[in-house]
């Protein structure tokens, strides 16, 4: 499909390293978007996502990417180059073959796999940010690697070896008692991945490689969620103080303002806050703040957000 396609608007998003190019649907009812929800609905019913992809799946999300490297002590992130736009149609085509057609044969032929690739596509390579059908093809596209990453990573025979991946980012773990050997182990771990995404048409993003180790810091960021480490040793995750903050602010000023749109983005930060850490989010915030809560007349932060 061409990128001048009538239901389709192309926005620039500015981020914090460099502009994204979104592509988005003329309208929630134009055409293109009702068919690629169909086909979303048909993928998603049939493919049987790795257990390694903890992203657009549902049941799965940044809590379980998180949660699932609770109790390592050694984190690897890595960041998959421009993943979205580099994903390779012809290997796309091939993977959604085989993967609609695993569990139940004949469900589609190759000529109508490569007539989704297609619509669901701007360009001869890549599939958009923006349009509906991208995660599950991208998850589609990368079963195959989550497979043989694992079975690389496990041949090193590291305790309790960890692997999971959102989208484009690649979080391995372990435990690990010997200091020594932890930056050759950086280095291979990311050799295995830049080797087996190679035959994708992928790479690692070398500016984005990071590595963590719990027995020096008390905590690690996974996919906005921090794994942190008290003195006496006990996890936990958070969601880190500034996005709280941001919440008691914005709550107060909703009293004064009762700004609809503000008040549902209000709620949706405590959703996301108690998606992360449960009860009792609001301990974290001074007394002096407690008490301004308390003279407005509520009982904790969570009461007077509820109640907006």
């Amino acid at each position: 499909m061409n990128i001048q396609h009538p239901d389709v608007i192309v926005r620039h998003v500015k981020t914090k390293n460099k502009n994204r190019k979104i592509v988005a649907y003329r309208s929630d009812d134009c055409e293109l978007r009702i068919y690629h929800k169909k086909i979303n609905e048909f993928l998603t019913k049939r493919f049987v996502p790795s257990i390694f992809a903890k992203g657009y799946i549902k049941g799965r999300s940044i809590y379980h990417n998180a949660v699932s490297h609770m109790y390592n002590d050694y984190f690897i992130m890595l960041d998959i180059e421009d993943f979205f736009h580099k994903i390779c149609h012809k290997q796309l085509i091939d993977k959604v073959l085989y993967e609609i057609n695993l569990r139940v044969p004949n469900q589609i032929n190759k000529k109508e796999c490569a007539d989704i690739v297609d619509i669901c596509s701007v360009n001869s390579r890549g599939v958009p940010l923006g349009f509906i059908t991208s995660p599950v093809l991208s998850n589609i596209y990368l079963k195959e690697f989550d497979g043989i990453f694992y079975g690389n990573l496990k041949k090193l025979g590291l305790d309790n070896i960890i692997y999971t991946r959102y989208a484009d980012d690649i979080t391995v773990s372990f435990k690990h008692s010997s200091h020594d050997k932890i930056p050759d182990l950086e280095s291979q771990i990311k050799t295995i991945a830049s080797s087996i995404l190679s035959r994708y048409g992928l790479s690692v993003n070398e500016k984005k490689t990071r590595a963590y180790n719990l027995n020096v810091s008390n905590h690690v960021k996974i996919t906005g969620v921090n794994i942190t480490k008290s003195d006496f040793g006990r996890r936990k995750l958070t969601v880190g103080r500034s996005i709280k903050n941001k919440l008691y602010w914005d709550a107060v000023k909703c009293l004064e303002t009762q700004d609809v749109d503000q008040i549902q983005q209000v709620k949706g930060i405590q959703s996301f806050i108690l998606s992360i850490e449960k009860n009792g989010y609001d301990e974290c915030y001074s007394l002096a703040m407690k008490e301004r809560i308390c003279t407005l007349g509520y009982e904790s932060l969570k009461h007077l957000v509820d109640l907006l």
